[in-house]
């Protein structure tokens, strides 16, 4: 068992890493790039709650959560995104899409754990613009910007239940991950073009803690509040910088020189990630239906990096509203496969934290999907039943096109698998 367990984290890392890109907005040169992980499909369907907690699916967002579990399972997510860009001059439709997250969570008796990885954040645009283009007496010239890269995430997470209806948590997580970032120049009627490239190498560890609580109200319906806290964490960022000229018609370097950073105390610099809460409110009931909101902030104020510092951009602390809900028709229909989807909407609401040319960048979106079983019943000898296949859309849109900005408008289509089994816990029946 730990060998497959062992070979499964390596597949995890190998090809989450493979498939880093996942964004092709030119907003992600702020920061880290584009926070694209919120959750798994069945909390972005749900605007993004991590609230929910159930026996049979693992809450990334939330460590406490993995009290519940009671089957083992096996996640994985992935994306497709289609983003209209435009501005006051021009539209452009851009296309993305990645690996979300893999992550197996596993229940004991005592408790529950989960290890996985997932691409955080991440970074991927080309920006450019002409100079002399009214100067009959000055050669055109062509300044192009250009990033790629982003920041992964591999974390292991344990739930304990303290007591009946009220679990505690905490995820421990490594980041790593490169961003590179390229400026050039290229002059009419002249060859060698100027390059400017930047390479940081990101690492670093932060925790998270949570908490659950679930009380009844009734036989049936009960209400669940959730609290989580990751305190404010430092990442570390080597960096190396390059000048050089190349050819446009062969491609071949010319003159090409390494920049000592160190001189300048930026070969090796600190990005300070402010502290984060999260807290949310719902009320059901189990197999039937849900309605919870959540609310999240992060001091983002004081973020900085020096080494890559673009005039136009500051920083505000960030936050972000959520509301969604499921409801399932009838979870244990005979008659019916259809009875048995589990129907899910959310909306949420997010001020990035980023503010370009003093506008803060707002993002809004509406989503909906389903969670379809797969397989039969659940019986002594049969958990399969309670593995499924989650699809949703969601619909949004973020930023401005006035002030030189640019507004998109994006529609992504999640998929997510949910795959249960039964180990380390005795089968009461054969």
């Amino acid at each position: 068992m730990l060998k497959n367990i062992l070979l499964i984290f390596t597949v995890m890392v190998t090809t989450v890493v493979a498939a880093q890109n996942s964004t092709a907005s030119p907003y992600s040169l702020g920061g880290l790039g584009d926070v694209t992980f919120r959750g798994n499909a069945i909390d972005r369907m749900m605007g993004g709650l991590s609230v929910y907690a159930d026996s049979i699916h693992a809450n990334i967002n939330n460590p406490a959560s993995l009290g519940e579990l009671k089957l083992t399972t096996f996640s994985v997510g992935v994306h497709y995104k289609n983003t209209q860009l435009s501005s006051v001059e021009a539209e452009e439709n851009v296309t993305s899409s990645s690996m979300d997250y893999i992550a197996v969570s596993i229940p004991t008796k005592r408790f529950g754990f989960s290890f996985g990885i997932m691409p955080y954040s991440s970074v991927g645009y080309r920006l450019q613009s002409f100079e002399g283009l009214d100067d009959d007496t000055t050669s055109d010239v062509l300044n192009r910007f250009e990033g790629n890269g982003g920041l992964n995430r591999t974390f292991f997470s344990v739930g304990l239940p303290l007591f009946k209806g009220f679990n505690l948590g905490a995820s421990f997580v490594y980041n790593f991950g490169t961003i590179n970032t390229q400026a050039s120049r290229q002059e009419e009627g002249i060859d060698f073009g100027t390059y400017i490239a930047n390479s940081s190498a990101l690492s670093g560890f932060h925790s998270q803690y949570s908490a659950h609580l679930k009380l009844p109200l009734g036989s049936k319906v009960s209400v669940d509040a959730y609290g989580s806290f990751s305190p404010e964490h430092n990442i570390t960022s080597k960096n190396e910088q390059t000048y050089f000229t190349r050819s446009l018609t062969t491609q071949d370097l010319g003159s090409f020189q390494e920049v000592d950073l160190a001189s300048r105390d930026l070969a090796e610099v600190n990005l300070t990630i402010g502290d984060e809460l999260s807290y949310g409110i719902s009320i059901g009931q189990n197999k039937k239906w849900l309605l919870g909101a959540q609310y999240t902030e992060v001091n983002s104020a004081n973020f900085s990096n020096p080494f890559i510092s673009i005039n136009n951009i500051e920083y505000q602390d960030s936050s972000r509203l959520s509301v969604g809900g499921m409801f399932i028709p009838n979870y244990s229909s005979i008659t019916s496969y259809w009875k048995r989807v589990a129907i899910r909407a959310g909306y949420r609401q997010e001020m990035s934290g980023i503010l370009i040319n003093d506008i803060p960048l707002d993002e809004t979106g509406i989503s909906f999907g389903v969670s379809l079983p797969l397989g039969g019943f659940y019986s002594a000898n049969n958990v399969s039943g309670f593995s499924n296949f989650n699809i949703g859309v969601e619909l949004g849109e973020r930023g401005v096109n006035e002030a030189g900005l640019v507004r998109e408008r994006f529609w992504t289509v999640r998929a997510g698998l949910s795959l249960n089994d039964l180990w380390f816990i005795k089968r009461q029946y054969n």
